[in-house]
């Protein structure tokens, strides 16, 4: 719209033969500006789309594959980006860019969706942002994932109960007690791994996901 104002000014300037250096100048500056916005705008609604892409095909599809961990735990997040900025929230993956794993794809993805709603469902009760994280590392056997949130944590009366069916203290905020439960089935059957829950009151919630490099 900016260029569309300034392309609609710089017309009337020749029109009207008022065209000096400086009316030029400024129009070049602003359509160079618009121009970069543009292209970074829409080299970044590409990414978007090819994650989208990409995830719901994994998520549709069962076979077994190699992935880049990392890499594809970050394509997973550009595709939840836009839910995660609405609530101010913000979501980071470290660790070695080399490790991979031939696992179910699509059952990662699910795996840290449910992970991520139920962070934003249970832990910020309040739309406090806040800040999740996710490291990998690796050894000759296994890949840990540590996902963690800052939030308001979890009663030790509830930690030992969340991944039973149908069990939440969330149900007025939209929490149907299957999301966790959905998570410790993923990893236990579909991905051959353990899981492991911590946390306290009023500092947040770390899970700890074991998975073999190779199913």
């Amino acid at each position: 719209s900016t260029l569309a104002a300034e392309t609609k000014l710089f017309k009337a300037a020749i029109t009207e033969g008022q065209l000096k250096k400086s009316v030029l100048t400024n129009y070049l500056n602003t359509a160079e500006d618009c121009s970069n916005l543009m292209l970074t705008n829409l080299q970044r609604a590409g990414d978007l789309i090819q994650s989208f892409k990409q995830v719901a095909v994994d998520q549709s599809n069962l076979e077994q594959r190699q992935i880049p961990l990392k890499l594809y735990l970050e394509d997973i997040i550009t595709s939840l980006s836009p839910k995660l900025r609405q609530a101010g929230h913000s979501l980071t993956v470290t660790g070695d860019e080399n490790i991979e794993i031939f696992t179910y794809p699509g059952a990662v993805a699910q795996l840290l969706v449910n992970l991520l709603n139920n962070s934003l469902i249970h832990a910020y009760p309040t739309e406090k942002p806040g800040q999740m994280a996710i490291h990998i590392s690796q050894t000759e056997e296994n890949v840990t994932l540590v996902y963690s949130d800052d939030g308001c944590g979890i009663p030790p009366e509830a930690l030992g109960k969340i991944f039973e069916p149908f069990f939440t203290t969330g149900r007025d905020r939209g929490g149907s007690g299957l999301g966790l439960h959905i998570v410790y089935n993923l990893v236990t059957q579909k991905l051959g791994g353990a899981i492991d829950v911590e946390s306290q009151v009023g500092h947040g919630t770390l899970f700890t996901i074991k998975l073999p490099r190779s199913l």
